[in-house]
């Protein structure tokens, strides 16, 4: 699938790197969370630990944004992955819930930076041409980093504590930044913008909001992702309780949605074309509403199997379609405003959903949820297919990855 890309050694140590630090995330994640049960945390203090990882991303979109297009992609590599390291060692020994959702919120903050520079410099590393075959072997991997960390993380907390799991997240941070250091590819800000230069003066949410096929598919894929990300607080209860089932069939439903997102993400990097990825995602996020909608009606958890991989795979082709669009209509040199908008918008959906499901599900059932969650969904999507400019073209001067769980 890459070996015909331009910079494919620099992809590669690329995609390394990033994988090996998104697994080591989960792993420490995971520790961090049974560290604070451990000690007595009260659930409001697990969901500070969680929502400090985010809530920088949310608050910071702008200032990165800028940062990362002022300045070169390797300094600020190698200096957000010192500043991961710096901010994970201590962790290895701390106790402190407060000492720890503060370090969490740093490393938020330096991944925040890191992120958006590794997606805008990804483009330049292999070209517009092979952007799609990128984004979706990037994505690919994260998610087969996502599905083992978890595991891993709990085997090495329980065997040797949660001090062992967090200091094999610093080792990937120093992997990770070594791999920044090798990435001969570099993206320095050269003063040139569009024609006319007028969207270095604007932040990511206003390119976002003035490119005619991004805003109307950015707006409603957030609404499917704040929609059908309310599911997750309910699938335990759906299959132990609604259908009767063990922690095994749970485990197997996350993972058959994790298959169909990874085949799902393989599969986008065939569609080359804008319009074909507006087409793509728009169907990708409909096909992952269909499959959630599809829970409230399954009549035992084996058929929630099939549902999960046809809801990962519009999963997979939503997100890496969506992350391929964000960068190909992008300016090069506001693609690190754009990146940070982008993922501002999505971490502020997903942190919604958890919030409003958690409400809701006071007053539905877990398959009243799902058929609301993934009727709404659908309505969205096809909202989108309405309004999104289906024959999309580059932009001109002046215009300007898990979507939902199961």
């Amino acid at each position: 699938m890459l070996n015909n890309i331009p910079g494919r050694r620099d992809l590669l140590v690329a995609l390394a790197g990033r994988a090996v630090s998104t697994f080591g995330d989960g792993v420490a994640v995971v520790a961090l969370t049974l560290r604070l049960q451990g000690d007595g945390g009260r659930p409001c203090e697990v969901a500070l630990l969680l929502a400090a990882g985010v809530i920088p991303q949310l608050l910071l979109a702008r200032p990165v944004g800028r940062m990362v297009d002022a300045h070169d992609s390797r300094r600020l590599l190698v200096a957000g992955g010192l500043a991961e390291v710096a901010a994970t060692v201590p962790l290895v020994v701390l106790h402190s819930v407060a000492a720890i959702v503060l370090l969490v919120a740093v490393l938020g903050a330096a991944a925040s930076v890191t992120g958006a520079t590794w997606s805008a410099l990804i483009p330049r590393v292999v070209g517009d041409d092979h952007l799609a075959e990128a984004v979706s072997a990037q994505q690919s991997l994260n998610v087969l980093a996502l599905v083992g960390a978890p595991a891993v993380g709990g085997l090495l907390a329980g065997a040797f504590g949660s001090s062992v799991p967090v200091a094999v997240d610093a080792a990937t941070f120093v992997v990770v930044t070594v791999a920044a250091a090798l990435v001969r590819t570099r993206r320095a800000p050269d003063g040139a913008d569009g024609a006319d230069g007028s969207a270095r003066a604007r932040g990511g949410f206003a390119i976002l909001r003035a490119d005619r096929v991004l805003a109307p598919l950015l707006a409603g894929v957030a609404l499917v992702v704040l929609l059908v990300g309310m599911v997750d607080v309910v699938l335990v209860y759906l299959v132990r309780d609604t259908l009767a089932a063990g922690g095994v069939w749970y485990g197997a439903v996350e993972a058959s949605w994790m298959a169909g997102m990874v085949a799902g993400s393989l599969g986008a990097g065939r569609v080359r074309s804008q319009p074909g990825q507006v087409r793509a995602a728009v169907t990708g996020a409909a096909l992952a509403c269909a499959g959630v909608a599809g829970f409230a009606v399954a009549p035992t958890v084996a058929v929630l199997l099939p549902l999960s991989v046809l809801g990962g795979v519009g999963n997979g082709y939503a997100g890496a379609c969506v992350s391929t669009l964000l960068m190909v209509r992008t300016p090069d040199s506001a693609r690190g405003r754009v990146s940070a908008a982008a993922s501002a918008i999505f971490g502020a959906a997903q942190g919604a959903s958890l919030l409003i499901g958690g409400a809701v599900v006071l007053v539905l059932s877990a398959r009243e949820l799902y058929a609301v969650a993934g009727l709404l969904g659908l309505a969205a999507a096809g909202l989108v297919a309405v309004t999104s400019d289906g024959e999309a073209t580059a932009p001109g001067a002046a215009d300007a990855t898990r979507l939902v769980a199961p």
